[in-house]
């Protein structure tokens, strides 16, 4: 599943809370640092869908009722 490109109000929110940063402080930050931020953030999100994908197809289906 491709997610589509957040909004940019979006990316500067989740830098800023993933570092705890304001929006000033995430200005200063090096263009090139916040594209390997995001670049990791990306990976540690697709890590982490596949694992909850991994533990749904894992775990015993309920019975209905």
């Amino acid at each position: 599943m491709k997610r589509e490109t957040p909004h940019p109000a979006v990316t500067r929110f989740r830098l800023c809370k993933e570092f705890g940063w304001t929006l000033d402080e995430l200005e200063r930050q090096p263009a090139k640092a916040i594209e390997e931020f995001l670049v990791i953030i990306d990976e540690i999100d697709r890590q982490t869908m596949e694992e909850v994908e991994k533990a749904r197809r894992q775990s015993p289906r309920r019975a209905r009722t």
